[in-house]
């Protein structure tokens, strides 16, 4: 009784106190967490370099460094070639519409175009459309206006996570062993059971990157295509930065096809519009609901199901980062349900 009286007392403190860690940790819990994927991915590649080098810290350096260096350049290739194609299709557009008589003229001239084509096939009123349109036309460029200081804004936390990541990424890499080490010591779990929940999670991880990574290129193959049949120029290219894009939850490939359709529609392709739509929405946006699942639940050993639907409602839940926090969860709770499992059948047979 004297040793568990100041144990309660503290787990207590630390339980009241816990609430306010996190308020405190809430900010960076973002570049925490992307560090923590990042540092199970290149933990066997940092570990080869120590034994390499034979100077921990300085594998660790060049790991972080290496990793930081290579996601960086993908992405900072990828938003140079989009804003230079964005700027010469905004440029080629620009000298149409100076030849149109101005940007005002030019949309007006587009909108009629297709009200007219959309009138001949169907009974609707050509005025009511065109203010319709012009409404959300004015919509639209206000929500444009407003949002600038959010865009510039999110491109500063951009800045500051991946700077947040590099230093997170770093400690965990040289120390993260030995603090999930103190970690599960303070815990009452033996070492079996402490070695399931870590290799689940380690599978977890790996296994959702490996899907992340399947789903971009598939979807940048089919991205690939797609523009190929549309005449784009470069097909290849924007396929790659359609699976890049596709790397983000949510937004992904649409971030590069949507704009494909919406320039069609200016220019009057309105065929070509519709089947990069539907190739877009229907064809490329199914394949990271199949290939995805498939490949986490092959690796986790889950119910392909289960690992989409965990994905989903982890994003809804989680943002962004739930794509790989949700099957994580449920990896975790199907092993703890394991060992509940063995616990009680242990049990069950030392009473009998």
């Amino acid at each position: 009784m004297p040793q568990r009286a100041p144990l309660i007392f503290l787990a207590v403190s630390l339980a009241a106190l816990l609430p306010l860690v996190l308020q405190v940790a809430w900010p960076f819990l973002t570049g925490f967490l992307l560090a923590s994927v990042l540092s199970i991915v290149m933990y066997p590649v940092n570990q080869s370099l120590i034994r390499r080098l034979k100077r921990p810290a300085l594998a660790t350096f060049l790991t972080t460094f290496a990793t930081v260096s290579v996601v960086g350049i993908v992405f900072a290739f990828a938003g140079f070639t989009i804003t230079k194609e964005l700027t010469a299709a905004y440029n080629s557009l620009s000298q149409r519409s100076l030849e149109e008589g101005g940007w005002p003229t030019l949309v007006t001239h587009i909108a009629d175009r297709g009200i007219a084509a959309l009138a001949t096939r169907l009974p609707v009123n050509q005025d009511a459309i065109r203010e319709q349109l012009i409404d959300q036309m004015k919509n639209a460029s206000g929500y444009l206006l407003n949002n600038i200081g959010t865009a510039v804004g999110g491109l500063t936390t951009i800045f500051l996570t991946s700077v947040m990541v590099t230093v997170f990424l770093y400690f965990l890499l040289k120390h993260g062993e030995s603090w999930v080490g103190q970690l599960a010591a303070l815990t009452p779990l033996d070492s079996h059971t402490i070695a399931s929940i870590r290799q689940a999670v380690h599978d977890s991880v790996v296994a959702n990157v490996y899907g992340v990574f399947a789903a971009a290129m598939g979807q940048g193959v089919f991205l690939g295509l797609g523009f190929w049949f549309a005449g784009i120029r470069a097909p290849a290219l924007w396929g790659v930065l359609g699976g890049l894009a596709s790397i983000i939850p949510v937004l992904g490939a649409p971030l590069v096809w949507v704009p494909v359709v919406i320039a069609y529609v200016l220019m009057g392709a309105y065929w070509k519009a519709l089947l990069m739509a539907l190739w877009g929405s229907l064809v490329v946006g199914s394949i990271d609901n199949v290939l995805r699942p498939v490949v986490v639940g092959a690796r986790e050993k889950q119910h392909p199901v289960l690992i989409a639907l965990s994905a989903i409602g982890g994003t809804y839940a989680f943002g962004p980062l739930g794509i790989l926090l949700g099957p994580l969860v449920i990896s975790v709770v199907a092993v703890l349900l394991t060992e509940i499992q063995a616990l009680r059948s242990h049990a069950v047979a030392v009473e009998g």
